[in-house]
């Protein structure tokens, strides 16, 4: 897998995101759930040009858009962010999120030079709060119901995980996600 800056890929891919962002069963997990028009997609993409602040990527597989990773609320002085991620449905359950969460976790604390990463599930993706759990996130609250999703009021679950964190947790999954990426 590749992961290359969402404003350097093609405008075919840039496209396809918007594809990506609307499956329904990727929309059932965002805050937001309506369906991304053009122009909204594109005053996005548009937003993300010389924002210090966000950093957005395109997953690719084979040449192929299959996800999206970002870090949000870049904090330089604090050294923290917001991540947050989503794949083509025909494509989860197969590892590629774990995957996803290694490269994102390895950059932010690597590269980007953060010592914090927090992000916020909605309650009813237990899946995914439990992978954020596997690779060393810690629960930290729950912003009780917070997000209005199909005129029900959800809990969003707060996590995060310091650098000493994953610097201790990341040596035990490596040879996993090594064995998914060969795979």
């Amino acid at each position: 897998m590749q992961f290359i800056p969402l404003t350097d890929a093609s405008p075919t891919i840039q496209a396809h995101v918007r594809t990506l962002r609307n499956q329904e069963d990727v929309r059932k997990y965002m805050y937001t759930s309506h369906e991304i028009s053009e122009q909204e997609h594109a005053n996005w993409l548009s937003s993300l040009k010389g924002n210090a602040r966000q950093q957005v990527f395109v997953v690719l597989k084979d040449d192929l858009g299959v996800g999206v990773v970002a870090l949000n609320a870049i904090n330089a002085q604090h050294k923290s962010a917001d991540w947050a991620f989503y794949l083509d449905v025909n494509l989860q359950g197969k590892g590629l999120g774990s995957v996803i969460e290694f490269w994102m976790l390895d950059y932010a604390f690597d590269v980007v030079g953060l010592e914090k990463l927090n992000c916020e599930v909605l309650a009813s993706n237990s899946a995914v709060v439990k992978m954020h759990q596997k690779f060393g996130f810690e629960v930290e609250g729950v912003r009780r119901q917070n997000v209005v999703k199909d005129g029900v009021r959800i809990d969003v679950v707060l996590l995060g995980i310091t650098k000493s964190e994953w610097l201790e947790k990341r040596p035990a999954l490596v040879r996993a996600i090594e064995r998914i990426s060969a795979g």
